[in-house]
Formats: C-alpha cells, structure tokens, sequence
C-alpha cells in the first residue's frame, strides 16, 4: 500500500524550544514563496543560476531553498537536466484552494450562462502578484473546434487580455515595474511598446473590457471582463477565448454584455457596486453602443 509522504516537523523538544526564532526566517519564506512564484510564472524547468539571476540573489541562497522546497515536496529535480520544476504537492494544494476559493463556486453557474449564450470557452482568472492566474474554465460544447485555456495558466501581462485587463486594476507601481521589464511578443500582433500598453490600460479602466485579437495565437480572440469585490479591488476577470471568425475585434456588443452583465452580478455578491458606479461615471450605453450588434 502507498503511503502518504512524511515531512519533516518543527522540532519543539528541549533543544529547541517553541519560542526560538530565527531572525531571517520571514525573509527566508519570502524568498521562498517568489521561487515558486518564478517557476508558476515561466512555466518551465530552470536552472539554480537562471533563477538566482530573475530573482537578483546569489546562487547559494536560491540553491538552499530549493533543496528545502524539494524536501517538502514543493518542486522536483529533473534528473537528466538538474533543472527544477513546481511539483505535486503544489498541485494539490492548489486544487484544495480552489476548491475553497468562493470565487470559482460563485462564477461557476455564470461561466455556464456565458457559455451557452454566446457559444464560446468562458474562463474565469485571478490575479496573482499583478498576473492573471485561470482557475476555471467551462468550454465550448458547441463548436466543431475547441479553443480553450487550461487552469493554471498565466496569460502575459502585456499582450494578453486578461493580462491588461488585470494590469490595469493595479496600483501604479506595479504597473511601472511590469512595463519596465523585457516586454516579448508572442505572435507578430503581440503589444510590446509600453507607451501604446498605457494607452490601452486607460481604455480599459474607461471601457470595463479588453480583448486581444492574435497576441497570444493568430486567429484567437478573447474578450476580458473585471470582476471587483470590496469596492473597486480587482477579485478576478471573465472571459470568452475563441476563433476571430466567432469573435471579431472590435467584439459584437452582446458579447461584452453578456460579459459585464454576469461580472456585474458576481461584483454586487462581493460587496462590490463598481459597475453601477462605472455606469454613472461613465457613458456606458454610449461606449457599447459603437460595437456591432
């Protein structure tokens, strides 16, 4: 029979007792949870110099952590490469918060409404340190071809539209750091001139949507909807991701308002009114109105 792993526990016998703390163990969890972190956002293997490089610590440190983090079970070890990757234990703990996350509960029905009204993949996204992270998706079961997104993926922040659309919620520091980093496209479409990217950050806080026609793949659209709890903290974002055939660029206005309208609902469950607001702040009927049937 299998057993389940056995971790190392915090020895509280006499030669170490509970009140003994180690200075830098707030900082060493801190450097810790941004190695995971790396390796979510890269989505690959890396090395111990690549990640000390991304991370601006020396390679003995980033090396310490990660052996701990492979004891623990948090990453694994390519035995062929010695690059390291996230492991499954990360996994599981990721579904039990999503399982958890009342969020993905709440959106689940309005994912189905979507769905079903304008026949595309609808994903649902949280953001993550300022990246969009998708914990759900409910496909397409009408289409002869499926586009769909897996959970767990983190769309870039600058050529994505759950990426701006998520950006573009966050206070300004954050959104300076992340145009001040190496901007790579994906696709010859993909937005990578920061000025052009700040642009687009202040449609979208004017316009509660954003879509990315090619920028990720040519001939995939998605449209990205904010969805706000507490006021006007961004909690995650709805989307429809399929062909450019089903979803034009601009969007039809059925899309974003079915869209907007289910974000809407899921916003005033969170304690959130900020789309009534928008809607007073804004000409809303005047910005959907310019879209195509």
């Amino acid at each position: 029979m299998r057993q389940n792993p056995v971790y190392p526990l915090l020895n509280t016998g006499p030669n170490r007792p509970m009140t003994e703390k180690n200075p830098n163990s707030v900082e060493a969890v801190k450097v810790a949870v941004r190695v995971l972190d790396e390796l979510a956002l890269q989505q690959r293997p890396m090395g111990v110099t690549e990640l000390a490089d991304a991370l601006g610590e020396t390679k003995p440190r980033i090396h310490r952590h990660l052996s701990t983090l492979k004891e623990m079970g948090l990453i694994e070890q390519e035995r062929t490469t010695d690059r390291y990757h996230l492991g499954w234990r990360v996994f599981q703990l990721g579904e039990a918060a999503g399982n958890q996350f009342d969020l993905r509960a709440r959106a689940e029905p309005y994912m189905v409404r979507i769905r079903d009204a304008l026949k595309e993949t609808a994903v649902l996204a949280v953001p993550i340190n300022g990246t969009p992270m998708v914990i759900a998706t409910v496909e397409n079961i009408y289409g002869r071809i499926l586009i769909t997104v897996k959970p767990g993926n983190r769309p870039l922040p600058h050529c994505s539209a759950l990426g701006r659309l998520t950006l573009a919620f966050q206070p300004k520091p954050v959104i300076e750091a992340r145009l001040a980093q190496s901007l790579q496209p994906e696709t010859s479409l993909s937005l990578t001139d920061p000025a052009r990217i700040r642009q687009r950050l202040d449609m979208i806080r004017r316009q509660f949507y954003e879509v990315s026609d090619g920028e990720m793949m040519i001939g995939v659209n998605t449209i990205a909807v904010p969805i706000f709890r507490n006021g006007d903290q961004l909690a995650g974002a709805l989307a429809v991701v399929g062909s450019i055939q089903n979803i034009p660029n601009p969007p039809r206005r059925v899309q974003v308002e079915v869209l907007q309208h289910c974000a809407a609902e899921l916003s005033s469950q969170l304690s959130s009114e900020a789309y009534a607001d928008w809607h007073l702040r804004e000409s809303a009927s005047e910005i959907l109105s310019g879209l195509a049937p």
